[in-house]
């Protein structure tokens, strides 16, 4: 037969419209229908076109093989010359089937072959018998060669095209078909059957074998241990015997400290804070362990043999391949399908042996390709070791750390990290890998060692940094440039007009940019392309490949077919969901334009990939200051400005601003502040002082900022600045590397997936022994069988069910304008049992209101002059007020007016500033130096604390602690003013803050009332509703912070608060009550409140008690960043899913800290945090919850389904092995193919529960919910299969139709019987219902209807079944049930209708089993989503609940 190729995906779409024109069939009555043909025109529409090969119809066999027979129906009655369409149907198979059920059944004989015509018995002549007929023996007939009697007499003739049935060559003729009741058949024809099988055995016998010993399968086997023996031996010298001294080095600078992680109080470890150890002391010597255990090994591909040995490997991988495809396209040649046989001519002749070389290939195969899976890649395997200085490769050995792992000393783990060392232990030795990078817990990572093309400097990029070569150190080391230490130079030179006006020579530029490199974060575009190569390399892949090999031959083209399409689907849709998250951080990272810079005294215009550290560069250049404000951000202006292009005003680098009029940016992508900041130039009264991040932050423009306003000076005379970090070591540089390199915080799953994998991969090892050890046949037919089981265990979709789950949440976010840079943050989210609030912007407005005092008028004259001077604000381009929420609302309510950046008009007089420092989380001050007519004044503003230090004794009133902690408990965001007249000798350019803030004159209290917003009472109530802890982490008054946390529901409003105020002399803690500031000692019944100061001596000398107080804390007052940070980090190290949601900048550090972190920030997308509210709600927070909620439970429900959906149709595959039966062919496609992928990926479209409930969803895939979940529904389900067979075998007419045959080679044959269509039946459905119990809502889902595409599926492959079920129909004859010939359809590999292949020519059954099968099936629905709906999310929550509350 010719082979046709046809198109896959048409086909499949036809074939979808089918079913449902199939399923409108069914139900029109049968009396309905006059004939097959007239009304399933439909079904029969394709018959004659091939799928992809033409069948070839089974040939021989002897009874035990082959017992059935294509014979013709024959009636008296035929006598008219022109029949009709039903006649002409029954004809074409013409299959006796006994209406009656009886026992034993009438039937067709099996066909009688004999050598010549007058071998054949007397009587087996036409005209044959029939047992509804009486033959009119006056009439002639002629025996075709199709075994048919045509009726001369009638008019009949035989068909020219007929063919012998007959496979025996020997035997080429077949007798008359005969009716009679079976076992008669086998009486009467027993020695002619018998003849038959000898003849087929002598025939099989007389086959051409294949010697695998021969010359070309020796080839085979030497080369490919060839292959692998001189790999071996390479690694062992390359590693072991002559490695190269040197070759490997220290890499120093791999990871870079943010300002979170030195912040000694919080790098205590979770062990340390539990045993009462201070980390303190230990952390600079931790920080330097870490630091050492990070290496780099040079390694090289010139090397001949190393690269030849690589060559030969890829070699044969693919020889691998090609083989697996010749033999599977061999296999097909022998079944006489195709005729091309990709070796040129057919090589096998005998089934058992083709598919035996097959297996052999396959086997040797899929072992050597997992084996040299275990490398970082084929190609590092064969890099040889050498010096850095020669190296093309650079192998990074980098510490694995995990954020946070609350389970170490989970069995579970422990038995995984046992079996891990174990496992890795010897693929280590074999590979002689002396990185143990998997025993020892490292990571190796491959990094390409490049050239500059101008400077020739040899570089390469480890996690987005990049590495030059020092050769005076012969190793490689952080490419940057430091311009502060590296030429000790002071902001008084770069202020110096020689420095300022000329900028870098070229030779200097060049030199630098050798050393940093283009200022770009080495992150290559995401491509679609690239995402899918890179999910598909992954090892579940080539397990996925090697068993889709496993279903090519045997006629199971189809099902290989089948299987790509699901994996591919599978791999398409992670890949997809990956693409989307890179493309998201890649729009963060990569920018493009131009950029004004000073080179060798000329103003040119480079590219900003160009600029290097200590280039000067202008910041504005244009007609108008408009170029670079709000109104242009979308638009392009021809003279530049700094890194105009993808988003005008986009600050490519960090930079420090030397010469500016006014200038304002929005750093909200950084830090999430709404309002914009004003920056002002490096002054030259710091001209001895070397540039410092922090001491010169408002001078300082960090990449990634929006410059909103400039100045409008051309050349030199525009506003100026130096770059300090370009790349990788720029602010946004460390963002980005730490968001591109983050190692989410572990959950149970991500250990208990492990050996969820392990104990699937023992199940399949036993099943496939089982299925081995039971059939009789040939173990080449066996090893298919078994192959079929293993392929099932192990389900393809099982690692796309939780990206699924979190990509349909993380749309669902974006919808309502949360945008999420790290999407796999959603299935934490869903397990937060505490959620930290900022106070200011977060729970309350972003504005305060002005609170007027009740002091005398010369102190309120006082008081708002001090308002008036005491700020932070710049004019905008427009005249308003830039700065400060608190500064802007003093400055206003002082009446004043601000005439410049320098001077203030107060009641008719002009106060000049003469030296600011902007105020200071640390201190909680804020100070100024003005000159008013002759007098120089210095005004001081912050905290009433803070202040109350500042200020003589005599000058503070009687009750000052009394006024601050009473307007602190009103809910007042109470500030202090006090002034001293400037009596320093130093020139102000030499004035510190130190020298200014002391010994002050108290003027008065600043007040302002912070409004709540209005969703945050209802925000907290259904966050307490749901058992979620809320507690307030604030920089205001911790008196205020209990007010405000009372009037939003954290604190309930009665109940006892005391606060940890302050720490006395003697080291003890000063507890008072938040009512009446009297001493209190904290208890159970107590909610606390403590200040930043009582926290960080808590930590510092006690913190197992910190740890303690911490669980019953609702405030933290008084919090700098780093107490922030510090609070976070210490819920995370005891073990609780933290949530943190703030909004300014001082909120960063806790934000990445917190496992969840949602940043209510305008920017598009935050860097700080995972999650960006872009309205700027709490709301967020709830509906981040939710959504995370609906995720994990629908991730699980899809896992579990995977996992049932694999173990039943391992089930099925082993009974189906061991009574030598199969499924049909589009049995298969619906179970492999359509119901598990609908099933699976409509399971997450569930939408989020409305409410947030108490309860949380599981994060264990072994826990007892879980567990008992899947194991219950497994049980019911097989059970029912078991009650179902029982049926069967207890119906009497059953007992003489069972399958009886041994032989699994007819694979074509053996699905033709009652035990696979009841099977079929009863577990097809089980697919369906154990979906149906796992779209239950509970308490994170919506309810069960409310999935509406789960349902309409549900409702349409239960018709489908059901009605497979209950008919007698062509819709039926698709999957070969309760179907005969006259109903049968094209079948997927056939071209034409096929006749059933069995004894009784049919699988109908009794109308009243077939309600029986309804029945059960119904009844195990039923089971099902009553056992995980009231045992498993009832019962078991409530005894889970119970178990809490005791262990509690």
């Amino acid at each position: 037969m010719k082979a046709v190729v046809v198109s896959t995906t048409p086909r499949m779409l036809v074939l979808l419209a089918t079913g449902m024109m199939m399923l409108l069939h069914s139900i029109v009555p049968s009396h309905a229908r006059s004939s097959v043909a007239s009304s399933s025109w439909w079904l029969h529409g394709l018959d004659g076109v091939p799928f992809l090969l033409e069948r070839r119809r089974r040939r021989g066999g002897n009874i035990n093989k082959h017992r059935s027979s294509s014979s013709n129906k024959f009636t008296q009655g035929s006598s008219s010359s022109s029949s009709s369409s039903r006649q002409q149907r029954i004809l074409e198979f013409g299959d006796y089937v006994d209406p009656t059920y009886n026992c034993p059944p009438t039937t067709t004989c099996p066909i009688v072959c004999v050598a010549s015509m007058e071998d054949c018995p007397s009587d087996a002549l036409c005209p044959g018998t029939h047992p509804e007929s009486i033959l009119n023996p006056d009439h002639e007939y002629e025996l075709c060669a199709d075994g048919t009697c045509s009726d001369l007499t009638a008019g009949e003739s035989c068909d020219p095209d007929a063919t012998s049935p007959c496979g025996c060559d020997a035997l080429p003729f077949v007798c008359a078909k005969q009716i009679d009741l079976y076992p008669t058949c086998l009486t009467r024809f027993q020695t002619q059957y018998d003849t038959e099988s000898e003849c087929l055995a002598e025939q099989e016998d007389s086959l051409p074998q294949v010697d695998f010993t021969g010359p070309i399968f020796l080839a085979c086997y030497i080369g490919l241990s060839a292959v692998t023996l001189v790999m071996l031996v390479w690694c062992a010298w390359n590693q072991r015997w002559a490695s190269v001294s040197g070759s490997t080095v220290p890499l120093e600078g791999a990871k870079l400290k943010s300002m979170e992680e030195e912040d000694v109080a919080r790098v205590s470890t979770t062990q340390k804070m539990r045993n009462g150890i201070s980390s303190s002391p230990t952390t600079a010597s931790t920080n330097n362990e870490v630091e050492r255990t990070w290496t780099q090994t040079g390694y090289t591909s010139t090397n001949i043999i190393g690269m030849s040995i690589y060559y030969l490997v890829v070699l044969a991988h693919l020889i691998i391949q090609f083989l697996l495809l010749a033999l599977t396209v061999e296999y097909y040649v022998q079944q006489e399908a195709i005729t091309t046989s990709i070796f040129g001519s057919q090589q096998f002749y005998d089934e058992e042996q083709v598919l035996m070389a097959f297996e052999i290939t396959w086997m040797v195969g899929f072992g050597w390709c997992f084996f040299l899976k275990y490398p970082v890649s084929i190609h590092s395997l064969f890099l040889r070791r050498c010096l850095p200085k020669d190296a093309n490769y650079i192998a990074v050995t980098a510490p694995v750390q995990s954020i946070v792992d609350n389970y170490k000393n989970d069995y579970i783990v422990k038995l995984l990290a046992t079996l891990s060392r174990i496992f890795h232990g010897v693929l280590s030795f074999v590979y002689s890998d002396t990185s143990q990078r998997l025993t020892q817990g490292v990571h190796v990572t491959f990094c390409k060692v490049k050239v500059d093309a101008k400077t020739g400097s040899r570089y390469f990029y480890f996690r987005y940094r990049r590495y030059i070569f020092d050769a005076t150190q012969n190793k490689y080391i952080p490419g940057c440039w430091d311009i502060q230490q590296d030429e000790k130079r002071t902001i008084g030179h770069w202020l110096n007009r020689s420095y300022l006006y000329e900028g870098l020579s070229n030779e200097e530029a060049s030199m630098r940019r050798g050393i940093v490199g283009p200022n770009v974060l080495d992150l290559k575009k995401p491509t679609i392309i690239m995402s899918i190569a890179n999910e598909f390399s992954k090892p579940f892949y080539l397990y996925q490949n090697f068993l889709v090999w496993t279903w090519a031959p045997y006629w199971y083209y189809y099902m290989a077919i089948v299987n790509t399409v699901v994996r591919i689907t599978g791999g398409l849709v992670v890949a997809l969901f990956q693409y989307m998250s890179d493309m998201s951080l890649y729009q963060l990272v990569v920018t493009e334009g131009t950029a004004m810079a000073l080179r060798g005294g000329e103003m040119v215009t480079i590219d900003q990939t160009e600029i290097v550290p200590g280039d000067i560069v202008r910041l504005a250049v244009g007609e108008t200051m408009q170029s670079c404000s709000n109104n242009d951000r979308h638009q392009s202006n021809s003279n530049g400005i700094l890194a105009f292009a993808t988003q005008p005003g986009l600050a490519y680098f960090d930079m420090a601003v030397l010469q500016a009029k006014r200038l304002l940016v929005d750093e909200s992508a950084l830090t999430g502040e709404v309002h914009p900041i004003a920056k002002t130039p490096l002054v030259i009264a710091d001209a001895d002082l070397a540039y410092n991040l922090e001491a010169n932050k408002s001078s300082t423009i960090y990449a990634g900022s929006i410059i909103l306003e400039c100045g409008d000076g051309q050349g030199t005379d525009g506003d100026l600045a130096i770059v300090t970090k370009t790349g990788s070591f720029t602010t946004k540089g460390k963002f980005l590397s730490d968001v591109l390199s983050y190692q989410r915080h572990r959950f149970k799953f991500d250990s208990e997936v492990k050996l969820v994998l392990v104990v699937l991969a023992s199940e399949a090892i036993i099943l496939f022994s089982l299925v081995l050890s039971w059939n009789e046949d040939a173990w080449v037919f066996s090893w298919l069988y078994a192959m079929f089981v293993v392929g099932t265990v192990l389900p393809p979709l099982l690692p796309t069910v939780f990206v699924v789950s979190v990509g349909i949440s993380c749309k669902r976010l974006q919808d309502k304008k949360i945008t999420c840079t790290d999407s796999r943050g959603i299935l934490v989210a869903g397990k937060v049992q505490r959620v930290f609030f900022d106070k200011t912007g977060t729970l309350t407005k972003q504005g305060l209101e002005f609170q007027p005092s009740d002091e005398a008028k010369e102190e309120s004259s006082l008081l708002k002059r001090g308002l008036a001077v005491c700020q932070d604000l710049h004019l905008s381009n427009d005249g308003s007020l830039v700065g400060p929420s608190v500064d802007r609302i003093g400055f206003l309510a002082s009446s004043a007016a601000l005439v410049d950046d320098n001077t203030v008009r107060h009641e008719g007089e002009d106060i000049v500033f003469l030296k600011r420092f902007e105020f200071d989380h640390e201190r909680m001050t804020q100070s100024v130096i003005v000159k008013r007519g002759e007098e120089i004044i210095t005004y001081v503003k912050g905290s009433p604390e803070a202040i109350r230090k500042l200020c003589s004794e005599s000058s503070l009133p009687m009750n000052f602690s009394e006024i601050s902690r009473q307007s602190a408990r009103d809910g007042i965001y109470q500030l202090a003013m006090a002034t001293s007249t400037y009596k320093c000798d130093k020139a102000m350019n030499e004035v510190h803050r130190d020298d200014i803030e002391k010994d002050l004159e108290f003027v008065g209290f600043v007040n302002f009332q912070n409004s709540l917003k209005e969703d945050s009472p209802a925000v907290i109530e259904e966050l307490r509703h749901g058992k979620i802890g809320c507690v307030m982490i604030t920089g205001d008054n911790v008196l205020t912070g209990v007010h405000i946390a009372t009037q939003v529901g954290i604190i309930d409003a009665d109940c006892a608060v005391v606060i940890g105020n302050s720490i006395q002399i003697d080291g003890q803690i000063e507890w008072v009550n938040f009512s009446d500031d009297s001493p209190a000692v904290p208890s159970e019944n107590t909610t606390l409140a403590l200040t930043g100061e009582v926290w960080n001596h808590l930590v510092r000398h006690d913190p197992k008690t910190a740890i303690d107080l911490a669980k019953r804390t609702g405030v933290f007052g008084r919090c700098t960043p780093h107490d922030k940070v510090s609070i976070v980090s210490t819920f995370v190290e005891m073990g609780d899913i933290v949530l943190m949601c703030g909004d300014g900048g001082n909120d960063c550090g806790a934000l990445k800290a917190a496992h969840v972190g949602i940043a209510l920030s305008d920017a598009e997308a935050s860097m700080v945090a995972p999650f960006t509210s872009l309205d700027k709600s709490i709301k967020s927070v709830t509906q981040v919850l939710k959504e995370g909620r609906c995720a994990l439970a629908s991730a699980l429900a899809s896992y579990k389904y995977m996992i049932i959906y694999g173990q039943v149709e391992s089930i099925n595959q082993v009974i189906n092995a061991y009574f030598y039966i199969t499924f049909t062919e589009w049995c298969w496609v619906f179970m492999d193919g359509l119901w598990s992928i609908s099933m699976a990926f409509s399971l997450p479209l569930a939408r989020a529960a409305k409410k947030i409930t108490e309860l949380r969803p599981t994060a264990s895939i072994l826990g007892p919910q879980t567990l008992s979940s899947a194991c219950g529904i497994l049980l019911i389900n097989f059970l029912f299969l078991v009650f179902a067979l029982i049926a069967l075998w207890q119906q009497d007419w059953f007992q003489c139709r069972k399958w009886g045959s041994t032989d699994l080679s007819a694979v074509l044959d053996i699905g033709d019987n009652y035990e696979s269509s009841v099977i079929f039946i009863v577990s097809g459905y089980q697919y369906i219902a154990s979906a149906a119990a796992l779209n239950f809502g509970y308490s994170f889902r919506s309810n069960w209807f409310r999935n509406y595409v789960f349902v309409f599926l549900f409702c349409l492959w239960t018709a489908f079944q059901f009605a497979a079920t209950l008919s007698n129909s062509a819709f039926s004859c698709i999957w070969r049930v309760n179907c005969d010939n006259d109903h049968v359809v094209r079948s997927v590999t056939s071209t034409e209708p096929d006749y059933i292949k069995n004894a009784y020519n049919s699988t109908v059954m009794p109308m009243e089993f077939r309600g029986l099968l309804v029945g059960l099936m119904v009844a195990n629905l039923i089971l099902v989503c009553a056992w995980d709906y009231f045992i498993v999310n009832k019962m078991m929550r409530k005894c889970g609940r119970k178990v809490a509350i005791t262990n509690k």
